[in-house]
């Protein structure tokens, strides 16, 4: 999860602040402007690919990631500031703050300097090629539609993260709740 942070940052548009002409798209939306339902293919530090399914109602600014090897789901619901974990396999969840510090709304623009690049087509979605520097130094290439959805992400030139299923489908309320007999844990605080 760790690892995962800086990524989600440059996903939701943290970067450096950038002037462009008043006419001029110098950054992509990075955040879905209609509700989409991906499903990715996601390069763990071990090699492995792992499967993820991200579902988002555009509406309610609230996402779903299925991360289907581990038995984890992460539902984010950025306007109630909430963010909830939910171990299938134990059937508990924990509830804190979402980490929406950086988060770009549906139909605002990222801040920060990215260098747009070439189109490309990844889940046979068209979409085009940005990229910026992350606070590590690390270069990341993020490919967006011009919806604002992620099809692909690659950082230090490292493919990350890639679309192989897209579909625009309407997210209901019940997509974004914890299911039904599961039990909330509290959440583990970090020593400082």
């Amino acid at each position: 999860m760790k690892k995962l942070l800086p990524l989600l940052g440059l996903i939701f548009g943290a970067a450096s602040p950038a002037v462009a002409a008043p006419d001029e798209v110098t950054t992509p939306y990075v955040t879905p402007q209609l509700d989409v339902d991906v499903t990715y293919d996601a390069s763990g530090s071990d090699g492995q690919i792992y499967r993820q399914r991200m579902r988002w109602n555009a509406a309610h600014w609230q996402q779903r990631l299925d991360m289907e090897t581990t038995g984890l789901i992460m539902l984010t619901d950025y306007r109630a500031h909430r963010l909830s974990v939910v171990d299938v396999h134990a059937k508990t969840f924990t509830v804190s703050g979402a980490p929406d510090a950086q988060f770009a709304p549906p139909g605002q623009r990222a801040v920060g300097q990215w260098v747009k690049g070439a189109q490309d087509r990844v889940a046979n979605q068209p979409c085009t090629h940005w990229t910026t520097v992350d606070t590590d130094g690390q270069t990341g290439d993020f490919c967006y539609s011009d919806a604002g959805v992620l099809l692909s992400a690659s950082r230090g030139a490292i493919p990350v993260i890639k679309a192989i299923a897209y579909s625009e489908t309407p997210q209901g309320p019940e997509v974004f709740k914890e299911p039904a007999g599961f039990h909330e844990i509290a959440a583990m605080k970090l020593a400082h």
